[in-house]
């Protein structure tokens, strides 16, 4: 293929931040799809060192030339250009939510909008939890991690007694139940749960 010629157009203070973060994002795309920046530069005709510099955020390529590696990296273009996903959630802001269970205290730790996670801090007092009856979750995977007592957790026929420290992940939707099991001691634990977007 003939190497087209390239213009290296150094940014303007203003821009350097936006050009840093497109190439960072086509460093990070043509890394995920094992390609080099030679295979990238035959792909698309452009040399290696203006590419290198693109992903370093030094030179601001034209439309055509972020469309062509674009198409190299089977990407669509416009997500070089969307607004990274950040979601805050201001602890003077939760509000506790009862979920389920007794003698169970739960905050949702996930920010509002956010929807391929869930985390949620749960306190269960002696002897408080889910039981008796087994529930299931519509999601794919369940995480928890005991940060401090104990949590007896029942998936399906077997049970497992979680210490501070322990973590454990399974499908949530095989049926379970969970309890704290001390007398004397507050459970607190902390559930994560994960779908496929």
């Amino acid at each position: 293929m003939t190497e087209r010629s390239t213009t290296v157009r150094q940014p303007h203070t203003g821009a350097s931040e936006q050009l840093a973060q497109i190439g960072f994002r086509l460093r990070v795309a043509r890394e995920e799809r094992g390609m080099t920046i030679s295979s990238v530069a035959d792909f698309t005709g452009l040399t290696k060192g203006f590419i290198s510099q693109v992903e370093r955020g030094l030179a601001s390529a034209s439309i055509s030339s972020l469309a062509a590696i674009c198409d190299a990296l089977t990407m669509p273009m416009g997500r070089l250009f969307d607004p990274p996903k950040i979601y805050v959630n201001r602890l003077a802001e939760r509000k506790p939510a009862m979920l389920m269970g007794d003698g169970v205290a739960d905050t949702i730790l996930t920010p509002p909008g956010q929807s391929d996670v869930q985390v949620i801090e749960t306190w269960v007092e002696p002897g408080g939890g889910f039981e008796p009856e087994p529930y299931r979750l519509p999601v794919d995977r369940e995480f928890v991690v005991v940060l401090a007592g104990e949590l007896e957790l029942r998936i399906e026929a077997e049970t497992f007694l979680l210490a501070e420290g322990d973590t454990m992940s399974f499908d949530a939707r095989h049926a379970h139940i969970w309890r704290n099991p001390s007398e004397t001691e507050r459970t607190r634990v902390m559930w994560v749960l994960s779908s496929r977007v």
